[in-house]
């Protein structure tokens, strides 16, 4: 543009000076020289249009360049908005992976301690289980021990029972039997009666199920005894104490012949209502009343034990159960029990007051008497 303008000024300026030095030569009519001036008058003209349309287009370009820098000027705060937005926008995103980075961390170390309690939950079911296992082997040992050990025992106390003035039975055990005993009859224990036997037989079972044995056993022994002369109608099965409680059903009727299931407890009344009941001769000599008096002895002495057995043995598996909650406790608490409970003096019965309530019940009932009915001291 600048240039032009150059050429613009220099070729008017030549025009000029031609026009000039023509009027001062006096040689106005000289064609050649007017020739240049029209050349030069048309250039002037020419650059004249030339000008114009450089104006129009600087003119143009100027509002293109304010239209330009309008739009820059709005580029620029579009810019700065944007910049504005883009640092906020990587402040959000810092801020988020800041918080992703806890959440990843919390969340493994979730996982850790997620992980570490159910080590320390497997670490306690193998705990439980191994002493469940050494608790039902200890049961399962005891259980052993106690029907490897019941047979003895019971013929033991029979044994010692007949000797007592109060009962005084001929008694007999398998390795001595009367005669007329012999191959698969071989009860464990018997007492001559009435010029029959009594049979008391101490069953030992590893049975899971009790009462199915009981059952079975009480088929084949009737089975035995069926046809067989001089055995007293009424059979009695010794079970230990414990056992006692697993059975629903402790008494059979099979082939004639009655079946009590008894507890070792039960066999010093049964030996002393027999004894009472061999005071007669025969039956047929016994007054009415008195043998419905000594039967319903029996079976008040039956029920008696049978169900004192039964809540004993309830009372001793809450007790167990009990105890073995205690182990669940606090370890401290736990220890502090056991502790004081070592501590503790056990707890002796007096011999004289034992031999006193024994010999005569009355003064137990006294004593629950003063109890329920206390009087008064005035």
């Amino acid at each position: 543009m600048t240039v032009l303008y150059i050429l613009f000024g220099i070729t008017a300026c030549g025009v000029l000076y031609i026009a000039w030095a023509g009027r001062s030569s006096g040689v106005a009519g000289d064609p050649l020289l007017k020739a240049e001036i029209d050349r030069r008058t048309e250039e002037i003209g020419e650059l004249k249009n030339m000008m114009k349309e450089l104006n129009a287009r600087k003119s143009k370009m100027e509002g293109e360049t304010k239209q330009m820098w309008a739009t820059q000027q709005k580029l620029d705060a579009d810019l700065k908005s944007l910049m504005r937005e883009r640092d906020a926008l990587q402040e959000r995103i810092a801020k988020f992976e800041a918080e992703r980075d806890a959440r990843e961390r919390r969340h493994e170390e979730m996982i850790k301690k997620l992980e570490s309690a159910e080590h320390a939950l497997e670490d306690e079911q193998k705990r439980v289980r191994h002493e469940d296992e050494e608790r039902q082997k200890q049961e399962l040992e005891e259980r052993d021990r106690m029907w490897a050990e019941h047979e003895t025992n019971v013929i033991a106390l029979l044994t010692d029972l007949c000797k007592k003035p109060q009962h005084s039975f001929t008694s007999y055990d398998n390795n001595n039997l009367p005669e007329g005993f012999h191959g698969n009859l071989k009860p464990d224990f018997l007492i001559g009666f009435l010029e029959q036997y009594v049979i008391f037989d101490a069953k030992i079972s590893k049975a899971t199920n009790l009462q199915i044995y009981i059952d079975d056993q009480v088929k084949k022994t009737a089975a035995k005894v069926k046809g067989k002369e001089g055995i007293y109608p009424r059979i009695f099965l010794v079970v230990p104490t414990d056992a006692i409680g697993e059975l629903k059903k402790t008494y059979y009727y099979e082939d004639g012949f009655h079946f009590y299931v008894v507890s070792p407890e039960a066999l010093a009344p049964i030996l002393a209502s027999l004894k009472h009941i061999e005071g007669y001769e025969t039956t047929e000599g016994w007054d009415p009343q008195e043998r419905e008096s000594i039967i319903d002895l029996i079976t008040q002495f039956d029920y008696h034990i049978s169900l004192r057995n039964f809540a004993e043995y309830q009372l001793m598996q809450h007790g167990l159960d009990t105890l073995e909650r205690t182990k669940n406790a606090d370890v401290e608490l736990a220890r502090e029990v056991a502790i004081r409970k070592a501590k503790m003096r056990p707890l002796n019965f007096k011999t004289a007051e034992q031999k006193a309530f024994t010999a005569n019940p009355e003064l137990l009932r006294e004593k629950l008497k003063e109890l329920t009915e206390p009087q008064s001291k005035m």
